[in-house]
């Protein structure tokens, strides 16, 4: 069984879960536009249509938490969907070739990592959309404000794609020493069992190798997309000094400033978005890998 047969067999729970994320993302974009006119309006003495527009972004910001809640909904029916349907492929594996630490990890964590990779890749995807959605935005406004945003953003993402092979190969680490350490602790349940004392430490040095890689990647991994967001913010405000310099010339209005921040806000949280992408995809490469371990089909 392949990825498209278990997509096909959570069509109706993938289908639920792209409405609610369009539908979520959708008002994330909207509700700034909303708020800016009413900024605009406000700043003009247009006091009456301000008010109004003040009430439209409150029910619609209302809207997104009723909205938040059926996509996590929807999210937790498919995720589900796809674990029981990974779960019952590892009820016929070939273990022969695994140990009973690496099974025991395969349906307790990858399976997990798999299913959580999938089902987040609905909102992932329209996630990218917006940066298109924003960038047609900015280039609608002032042609230099979106091609300094285009350049951060291609320079940004060749450092993302730079430090995934080092991420896969600091996951795997981290894996491994997670496989030994439920191996020790398999042991000392044998011991514990037959009512014996435990006469080495290997699974408390087990245990600290394993919390030394497992702090290694997480580290190394939020480093990485600490420093991109970083310097992402460093390229907000110096976009928006830019701004304030357009409104003193009379070429932009300060609501317009608003929603640039506003849209910033959200390439800047994108990014960190496709950081953590990048760090899931390198993860379920080697749950993926492990998994085909198992059996001899190929399941992503």
């Amino acid at each position: 069984m392949d990825i498209v047969t278990i997509l096909k067999r959570t069509k109706k729970e993938l289908i639920r879960k792209t409405i609610d994320s369009v539908v979520l993302q959708g008002l994330l974009l909207i509700i700034p536009v909303y708020w800016t006119n009413s900024i605009n309006h406000a700043t003009s003495l247009e006091y009456n249509i301000a008010f109004k527009l003040v009430v439209v972004t409150l029910i619609l910001s209302l809207l997104y938490y009723l909205w938040s809640y059926f996509n996590q909904k929807s999210w937790y029916d498919y995720y589900n969907k796809l674990y029981l349907e990974y779960t019952n492929l590892v009820t016929e594996a070939n273990v022969s070739d695994v140990t009973l630490g690496e099974y025991t990890n395969i349906i307790n964590n990858d399976i997990d990592i798999i299913g959580t990779f999938i089902g987040n890749s609905v909102t992932r995807i329209i996630q990218i959309i917006e940066f298109l959605i924003i960038y047609m935005y900015f280039l609608s406004i002032d042609f230099y404000i979106f091609l300094i945003t285009l350049i951060i953003s291609i320079f940004m993402m060749i450092i993302i794609i730079y430090f995934g092979s080092k991420i896969e190969i600091e996951n795997k680490n981290r894996k491994d020493d997670l496989d030994y350490k439920t191996i020790t602790i398999h042991n000392i349940y044998d011991i514990l069992k037959r009512k014996k004392k435990i006469k080495d430490n290997s699974f408390i040095q087990s245990t600290i190798k394993y919390l030394k890689s497992n702090a290694k990647f997480n580290l190394f991994v939020n480093g990485m997309i600490y420093l991109v967001l970083g310097f992402l913010e460093f390229c907000r405000y110096g976009v928006i000094m830019y701004a304030i310099y357009l409104v003193s010339m009379g070429r932009m209005e300060i609501g317009t400033v608003l929603l640039i921040y506003s849209y910033y806000g959200k390439i800047i949280t994108n990014f960190q978005v496709l950081g953590t992408i990048n760090a899931e995809y390198q993860s379920v490469k080697v749950s993926v890998n492990r998994l085909n371990r198992i059996k001899s089909n190929s399941y992503i």
